[in-house]
Parts: C-alpha cells; structure tokens; sequence
C-alpha cells in the first residue's frame, strides 16, 4: 500500500500551518513595534526597547564603549538566540524584514529577479566591529531597527524637514527590494549579515569539538568567509584610528545631557531619533553637517524656544546604544552640557539699557552682574562651576534676532 501520498499532504499541511504562523507573530510583532515608537504612549516608556533589540548594536556598543549598558541587555539576549537558531530574528521578530519580505513577494510577481550581487552586509558588519574596538563603530547608524525607529520622528515632528528624513530613506529600500527582491534582508542589512557571523562562530566552534574527519577544511566558505571578516575588521579598525584623529580637531557640538566624548558620540550614535521624541520641550534636533559630516542627523541642542529643565532626564534614559547614558534628577547639576558665552556688543546692558533675564531666569544662580569701571556698565558674568549649560539664559535672553548670550559646547572626555 502507498503511503507516500497521505506523508506529503500531511507534511505540506504542517509547513502551510508553520508559515501561518510566523506571519501571525511577525505582524503582531510588526504592530508591537509601531505602537511603541508612536507616541500614544507615555514618553520613553518602550520606545527605548525597539533599537535596543539589536544584536549588531548591542556588541559594537560593548566594544566601543568598553562598559556594558543596562539597556543592550536585550540585544544580547538576541545574539545568545542566535547561536541556537540561524537568523530566527529575522524570521520571527523583525519589523523591518516582514516590510522587506512583502515588497520582495511583490518584486517576484512583477517578474524582477533577485540581487546576486555582493554581500555588502558582511562589509559592513567587519568594518563597524574592527571600529568599535578604537571606540569609533563606522556603520552603526545603518542597523536596520534604528532606521525603522528613526522614521517615527515625523510623528512627533511632523513640520521639521529633517524629521523625514529617516521615513524618505526607508521608503527607497522598499521601492529598492520590489526592483531587486531580497536586496536589503540578503545583501545590505547588518543585522542580518551580523547574526550570519555569529552563527558561522557557533558553527566553527563546535567543530573544533568535532572527530577529525568532520572537521571542515580550511578551504571551506566559511574558513573564507571568517578570514574576510578579519581583514574586514583590520581595515575597519585602521579608518576608525583616522576617523578619530581627524574628529579630535574637530569643535564638539552641543549635545544632550549625558553624552559621551564628542568622538565616539558622533560614532556610537544610531540616529535613531529616541532622544528627540522623548524630549518634552522639543529642544534637541537633529545635525545636517554644521559640525562636521561625521555628526550628520546626530542630535543637538537648540534653546531657541525652550530649556534643558534642571528635573528632566528623559532623553538619558531611551538611547539604545549607550552614546547617551544614563542620568539621574540628582546627577543633572553636575552634568556639563556647555557653558555661556556674552557677547557685549549685543546685550542690552552695554545700550544702558535695562536688564536681568539671563540672571532672573537662571536655576542654578550662575549669573551675577559686575560693574565695569572701563565702560561704565553692567556686564553678566558666568561662574562655571554652578553653571551646567541648560541653556534658561539664552531662552530668556530679549535680544533678536541674535541672542547676546549664547550656550557653547564644552569639551567632554
């Protein structure tokens, strides 16, 4: 009797069940994240965890930094899956891989064949390892978690431009995977190249357990693959050393509280937009370059409209990548965003005008006024040690349209 028939159904069925399945989670993970990177939620309260997930994050953050980061402990809990399950992010849990999958399925039907091209993945995973370990991850910002995080800023900032950015960017991969499906999840995302790595140590590992006879040769693809990676990361290693020595020349722009030496910050950062949502009044923006090509869609400070409030730490607590750690309420006084500058020829005191804002508004009273006998006016003098750089006296400041006082970064090491 053939059962060879009733066997294939019942397999058939079971696979068809299997692929219901993960398209069940993969949606509901996919709504999962775009709830919480909407802000329909209380500020920071989940959006931190959408970046954080990432493998490829979490190990550069560990070797950039040199400190391990509360918050990466998710993205390590995703590397440690990996070694038992070969890409099971991608295939169960990545927003970004179910859009690219549908646009791809769409790219198939429209006769378009997939890319073969090389793994640009693989490249650029070595090159941001061999980086991180010089404290300088050259490609961190192309994680594809951050990018899907960072299109939610046009949520939030709907009328700035560069809030758009991130959603445009986005919206060319997609167009991108219909004209060559499977371009992104198969040749581009770091992500995904990095948990192939991962599973090729996993693969290599055990194999040094193996008898002799089933031990691969050092010719095999992944022998090859492991030896590029390597040069990958030496050379990767070498751009950093450069990156690093030309941005030390470099003037540190003003970041938010908590950043990290200006160098490794304009590295580590994943642009994706956490700190910018999370912030309640709206003052950090994102850099289009005027400090440098390194820092592009970084985040700044601007206290045009509003302050660095001495009881906010909100945006401390949602970076994915440790570029921002940590702060406490407590903490805030003694942490140094940059210090004021006055520019007399601006201020209304030099007018024998009158003036107090910058010391009226000042919540650390770090402003007094000094009487100069050579002008014969009052001029705002600064005492650094009780001034963090909150930005409250150049908000205040009524001079216009440029303010007499102005906050500049101080250096951070």
């Amino acid at each position: 009797m053939n059962t060879a028939g009733p066997q294939t159904d019942s397999s058939a069925a079971s696979a068809g069940a299997k692929r219901h399945l993960r398209l069940i989670i993969r949606c509901t993970c996919l709504v999962a994240a775009v709830l919480c990177l909407l802000p329909v939620l209380p500020k920071g309260s989940l959006m931190r965890y959408v970046p954080a997930a990432s493998a490829f994050v979490a190990i550069s953050s560990l070797l950039a930094t040199k400190t391990f980061q509360p918050i990466t402990a998710l993205g390590f809990i995703t590397a440690l899956l990996t070694l038992l399950r070969h890409r099971w992010f991608c295939r169960w849990i990545c927003p970004v891989g179910l859009c690219m999958d549908g646009v791809s399925c769409l790219g198939r039907r429209l006769k378009r064949k997939p890319s073969q091209e090389i793994q640009f993945g693989r490249l650029l995973v070595a090159l941001t390892l061999g980086g991180a370990v010089l404290g300088y991850p050259l490609f961190l910002y192309t994680d594809p978690l951050a990018l899907f995080s960072g299109i939610f800023l046009a949520a939030t900032q709907a009328t700035v431009l560069l809030s758009w950015i991130s959603a445009l960017l986005f919206a060319v991969l997609l167009i991108a995977g219909v004209l060559w499906p499977n371009l992104w999840c198969g040749r581009v995302c770091p992500l995904g190249a990095f948990q192939d790595l991962i599973s090729m140590l996993s693969r290599y590992v055990r194999s040094l357990f193996a008898t002799k006879t089933k031990r691969p040769a050092e010719t095999s693809p992944g022998y090859r693959i492991a030896r590029r990676t390597a040069l990958g990361m030496v050379v990767g290693a070498g751009c950093a050393a450069a990156a690093r020595r030309i941005g030390s020349k470099r003037t540190p722009a003003l970041r938010p509280p908590g950043a990290i030496e200006e160098t490794t910050f304009v590295a580590l950062c994943t642009r994706c937009g956490n700190c910018m949502r999370a912030c309640p009044h709206s003052i950090i923006e994102r850099d289009l370059g005027e400090n440098g090509w390194a820092g592009i869609l970084t985040p700044v400070l601007s206290f045009e409209n509003d302050y660095c409030r001495e009881d906010c730490t909100q945006c401390t607590e949602v970076c994915p990548s440790g570029a921002i750690i940590r702060v406490l309420p407590d903490e805030k006084p003694n942490i140094r965003i940059g210090l004021p500058r006055v520019d007399m020829d601006i201020c209304l005191l030099s007018e024998d005008r009158e003036c107090s804002a910058c010391m009226r508004w000042c919540p650390y009273d770090a402003i007094r006024y000094i009487f100069s006998e050579a002008t014969y006016s009052l001029t705002p003098v600064v005492n650094p040690d009780r001034c963090n750089g909150c930005g409250a006296c150049q908000t205040a400041c009524p001079t216009k349209p440029v303010k007499a006082i102005r906050i500049a970064a101080s250096l951070r090491t």
